[in-house]
């Protein structure tokens, strides 16, 4: 794989996203999955890197995942990584006459933005400052010490419109680790920014709260035997996922475990961001298993052992890798206006 570059220096575009989250949530295969999601959605949208190293990215990780059936290989070193998405949206204008009802269809309006990522491998940000290496923000998915970057990651964070929250339910299940990280960025980023803003302020970010690895059978099974699976009608496979308006409330039941402290971040997102900028989805980055035309409910997994390590089964198959940053793009835009 191409070695990153350590440079920090970026074109940063009115427009920027960035990826927040802890070790090993799988930032790199949903970043890596994102480009397949697209190619896979409509002909309207695109996505490409602002230069060699972004492009490789996509290029390799893509390879991976659909040519090699593999994960992506952990990140080794700090790299900073840009992509260009564009996509058109419709903007709703509603007829001043006629309440409710549209006096025609508007025309649909190019959209541009950034989704910028800083992936390090290890002990980039400590959430305490008295036991750094145990408790840290990672942006990647390896092991590293902390070092001065701590300030420029947290300025990166805090002057982005948006933010992509990856969280592995898995984890924060069973040790609520996704907390540890959650709090002491959140904190930082209200340090770098509310201090210069008026009292009673909220952060002004969009944030897209992605609860990964939905085809995990402990996830899935969660999610079919209490009521939020459903389907998308314009599916042609009909693979199950769970309502944006039952997302945030899958995360919360998922996780309430002794162990867990998943009330602590749907709390701590709503106490620093507009609740109206926050939006949780239910995402799997390689998606179900497809036998035959559709999905089936007695063959489904697509990650399985497989000499000595874990292997991708079939086509990769992105469930709501896309919609995220399409409602985080779209969000950006429509604030601007």
């Amino acid at each position: 794989m191409t070695t990153p570059s350590t440079s920090g220096s970026r074109r940063r575009t009115p427009n920027s996203i960035g990826l927040w989250g802890a070790p090993a949530c799988g930032k790199t295969t949903f970043l890596a999955a994102l480009y397949i999601a697209v190619s896979r959605a409509s002909d309207e949208l695109n996505i490409f890197g602002v230069d060699d190293l972004s492009t490789d990215f996509l290029i390799q990780n893509n390879q991976m995942l659909t040519s090699k059936h593999r994960f992506p290989d952990a990140t080794l070193a700090v790299a900073f990584y840009s992509w260009v998405m564009n996509m058109t949206a419709r903007p709703q204008v509603p007829d001043r006459g006629r309440a409710g009802r549209f006096a025609e269809e508007p025309a649909a309006i190019p959209i541009q933005f950034n989704i910028d990522m800083r992936d390090a491998p290890g002990d980039v940000f400590a959430s305490t400052t008295e036991q750094p290496q145990e408790s840290r923000l990672d942006l990647g998915d390896g092991d590293s010490d902390p070092g001065p970057d701590q300030d420029d990651m947290m300025e990166y964070l805090a002057g982005c419109q948006g933010l992509l929250l990856l969280i592995d339910p898995l984890r924060e299940r069973k040790n609520g680790s996704s907390h540890e990280y959650f709090q002491g960025t959140l904190l930082r980023m209200a340090q770098h920014k509310m201090g210069r803003m008026p009292p009673g302020s909220k952060l002004p970010h969009y944030v897209a709260v992605c609860i990964t690895k939905f085809d995990d059978p402990e996830v899935y099974k969660f999610a079919r035997l209490n009521g939020f699976r459903s389907y998308d009608e314009n599916d042609p496979y009909l693979f199950p996922r769970v309502h944006e308006d039952d997302a945030e409330s899958f995360f919360r039941e998922l996780c309430s475990t002794d162990e867990s402290d998943a009330d602590l971040i749907c709390n701590g997102l709503r106490q620093f961001f507009h609740r109206d900028r926050i939006r949780y989805f239910v995402t799997s980055a390689i998606g179900f298993y497809r036998s035959g035309s559709r999905f089936r409910e007695d063959d489904y997994r697509n990650a399985i052992e497989q000499d000595g390590g874990v292997t991708i089964r079939g086509q990769v198959y992105p469930i709501n890798v896309l919609e995220p940053i399409l409602w985080l793009g779209q969000s950006i835009a429509a604030g601007r206006q």
